[in-house]
């Protein structure tokens, strides 16, 4: 995994085991439900299960953390799923509710995208959301994604690097 990575007022630091409480934490809040997101756990899970899960199925995964402050995690941000075939991966993250909105996540995919374009060598990069995350739909946009794909519970979102 790779080292850690810092951009204006975050830090990624990879994820690991000693942060299980934490990261099964952010996707435990009940705001994460209703946004319609389905269970992203297993039938009796401990957070350390989950977590050792969650960072097998990545390709990196970090925990973002505040300058100031990185002995807290106020989220995650992950590459997964790399289709070497077609060089397309996806991107992914999550913030808890009381640091949303501050700019974290732009700062953690502005890193994830360096790292899958300069790093991976990656063309194309894929985001889904479900339709009713329009914060994440507009941050993706912002972030040069374009949809295409949607129904009434998901968005696909594509970023294309250029050669």
């Amino acid at each position: 995994m790779s080292e850690r990575y810092e951009k204006e007022k975050i830090v990624l630091i990879p994820l690991s085991c000693k942060d299980s409480e934490a990261f099964y934490s952010i996707y435990n809040q009940s705001d994460f439900w209703k946004a319609g997101h389905s269970t992203v756990f297993e039938y009796n899970e401990t957070p350390e299960m989950f977590t050792r899960r969650i960072m097998s199925l990545c390709d990196h995964i970090f925990t973002i953390r505040l300058i100031d402050k990185t002995d807290l995690i106020i989220g995650d941000c992950a590459l997964h799923h790399w289709d070497k075939d077609i060089n397309e991966i996806e991107i992914g993250g999550s913030l808890f509710n009381e640091h949303r909105g501050k700019g974290y996540m732009r700062c953690s995919f502005e890193i994830l995208l360096s790292i899958a374009k300069n790093e991976m060598d990656v063309k194309s990069v894929v985001g889904k959301t479900s339709s009713n995350n329009k914060n994440a739909i507009r941050l993706a946009e912002k972030l040069g994604f374009k949809k295409v794909g949607a129904d009434t519970k998901l968005v696909i979102l594509k970023k294309y690097f250029e050669e």
